[in-house]
């Protein structure tokens, strides 16, 4: 679920591309269907295209840091409330959360 977590915010993808005011077209999912595609090569495919490289320097492109800059960028995860996975994984984090304090 991780990579289509990320897929919702075009700003943060742009600028791990290192192409903030890029222009390039990149095609974003809606929100509702974003856990039903193949995420992980739509958001790599996404980020090489904002990249707005060619050739050897779009081989040389690390797509892996720039996922974990996507991650790094993105301030407010709160849109991804209404996937229901997402919801799950926040109250698993609260309820662990709530353990540790009662320890």
């Amino acid at each position: 679920m991780s990579e289509a977590w990320l897929l919702f915010d075009e700003m943060a993808l742009r600028e791990a591309a290192g192409r903030p005011r890029g222009r390039m077209p990149i095609t974003m999912p809606p929100l509702s269907k974003v856990e039903q595609i193949d995420a992980k090569k739509m958001l790599f495919d996404s980020l090489r295209t904002a990249s707005g490289t060619t050739g050897r320097r779009r081989r040389s492109f690390s797509v892996t840091q720039a996922r974990q800059r996507v991650a790094e960028l993105i301030e407010d995860f709160s849109p991804l409330r209404a996937l229901e996975t997402f919801r799950m994984l926040e109250q698993r984090i609260a309820e662990f959360c709530s353990q540790l304090d009662s320890d």
